[in-house]
């Protein structure tokens, strides 16, 4: 792949016939590795990793998203989940994000370990390149462990076995031809079977935004069909929505969730009770029938 000038445009693909231009001031890395192109590059954001031309991290955001792909799920589960089982989220933060929050067995599966090497030297936020060796090494009893497989080959490996998470995490991106498969019915149904009783599965469902909104609809309804109920969650600070599948029949009000984020051992910085109130409430197009 060749190297990409200094002064680039990158034009990053945001919905049929949109682009959103990303101006690349400094080059950090730029790869192809087994899976995917990489770009890790100062932009207005600060430092941040494109994979096949889409933003999926920067300095300026990545903590809203990262608390958006876990503290959902923290904040709706009527405990906190002791085991879980991250997919994909090559920089760590999520994973770091429930060790702070007192998880205290993470399993975190990526599919590209060239990509998160790159990202443990080059990324000021996650993983360093030292814990990527010490965990990927790591026990299955130590309180982290990094495995690098097919997230979706992991989860199948596990079905005729007795393991059992508290809460699965997957971290990929939106739905699309190469992903369509993580996001169907069958897969989730694999997915609930590997929950413990009260557990739960998140995962990010797309953008509410009307010229967007259409494959997180289709996500929110399958979700319903898969679960007992489901959490809507929306971080007013970036682009994503999450959709938290619950096993059990504990449906939290918001007030209880409110006091789950007083009591819990990480102070997410983009969440808090007012903001919480209104996250959880799906807009209108997302709700209404089709």
């Amino acid at each position: 792949m060749n190297k990409i000038p200094e002064s680039i445009l990158l034009r990053e693909p945001i919905s049929k016939g949109v682009d959103r231009t990303w101006e690349i001031y400094k080059i950090h890395f730029q790869g192809k590795t087994k899976f995917q192109d990489m770009l890790i590059a100062d932009t207005a954001h600060g430092v941040t990793l494109f994979c096949n031309n889409e933003r999926q991290s920067s300095e300026l955001s990545q903590l809203a998203y990262h608390e958006g792909q876990v503290m959902p799920a923290l904040l709706s589960m009527p405990t906190l989940p002791k085991t879980a089982l991250v997919i994909g989220s090559s920089e760590g933060v999520a994973v770091k994000i429930l060790q702070d929050a007192g998880v205290e067995h993470v399993t975190h599966v990526d599919i590209d370990e060239e990509c998160m090497v790159a990202c443990g030297e080059f990324l000021p936020y996650g993983y360093t390149s030292e814990e990527i060796i010490k965990y990927t090494s790591a026990g299955s009893d130590d309180a982290l462990k990094i495995i690098f497989a097919d997230g979706k080959e992991y989860i199948r490996s596990l079905l005729d076995k007795t393991t059992r998470y508290d809460l699965i995490v997957m971290d990929i991106p939106d739905e699309g031809p190469e992903t369509e498969s993580l996001y169907n019915e069958p897969f989730w149904h694999e997915v609930k079977s590997l929950l413990t009783p009260s557990g739960a599965f998140i995962t990010q469902a797309g953008n509410s935004s009307l010229w967007r909104y259409k494959t997180l609809k289709k996500s929110y309804d399958r979700m319903k069909k898969v679960f007992h109920h489901v959490t809507y969650f929306e971080v007013d600070e970036q682009d994503w929505v999450w959709l938290v599948g619950h096993v059990g029949d504990v449906e939290l009000s918001i007030e209880q969730m409110q006091t789950k984020l007083i009591e819990s051992k990480y102070n997410p910085q983009h969440i808090d009770a007012v903001s919480l109130s209104r996250s959880v409430i799906a807009p209108k197009v997302i709700r209404t029938p089709c």
